[in-house]
């Protein structure tokens, strides 16, 4: 299986490419802002650097959120829109999901902090024992029981509050892993259905937002 995954969720553009597993290429630069003009190219250009022609692809990874609105739109968009063209399925993950597996922990929680709000998901192994969710610190505390790993943009927030559980330092998902993840997922299970970070006007149809506003 040929896999290409799509990252614009958080603050940066990324792609990767996959063979039966096999790491082919792979490249993530950091913007907060210009997804849609450098995601189109960069895809090309991947494509190019090893000869793989769009029509070989088999599979299509994005990450679904929680992210921005705007990074969100432009990478599902354009992930949708090439599934479409090639008549091939497209596999949504959790953003938190891509974090928690990069962390390569047993038992890892991954955490994005928004406008003094934690997105918050944990994963032991491949199974999720805390789904994606919007907590305080002391509640997402609450829910974890053991001991854990901690990453993501805001591994901190909860560092404070358990200073003894260690931190795999992560600011970014890895496309790498989002590919890895996604070649194994039911495409009709996951859906590429966004999961904003910011307030309810942001929705396309279908999606889920999330009631805190971006600074």
């Amino acid at each position: 299986m040929l896999i290409l995954a799509i990252d614009t969720a958080l603050n940066a553009c990324s792609t990767a490419l996959l063979r039966s597993g096999e790491l082919l290429v792979s490249r993530t630069e950091p913007m907060a802002k210009g997804q849609a003009e450098r995601l189109a190219p960069m895809t090309r250009e991947l494509l190019a650097g090893v000869g793989i022609r769009p029509s070989q692809i088999d599979r299509i990874a994005v990450t679904r959120g929680p992210g921005a609105f705007t990074g969100l739109r432009i990478g599902l968009a354009f992930a949708r829109g090439l599934a479409v063209a090639l008549d091939r399925p497209c596999v949504g993950v959790s953003t938190l999901e891509v974090l928690a597996h990069g962390a390569s922990a047993l038992r890892t929680v991954a955490v994005i902090e928004v406008a003094g709000s934690l997105f918050v998901g944990a994963w032991e192994g491949r199974t999720c024992l805390l789904q994606p969710c919007r907590l305080s610190a002391e509640d997402a505390l609450m829910r974890l029981e053991g001991d854990w790993s901690l990453t993501g943009p805001g591994a901190h927030v909860l560092a404070r509050l358990r200073p003894d559980w260690p931190v795999v330092a992560q600011d970014l998902p890895d496309p790498v892993v989002l590919a890895q993840l996604g070649q194994h997922l039911d495409p009709h299970l996951n859906l590429p259905a966004p999961l904003y970070l910011r307030g309810h006007e942001a929705k396309l149809p279908g999606g889920l937002s999330l009631e805190v506003e971006i600074v």
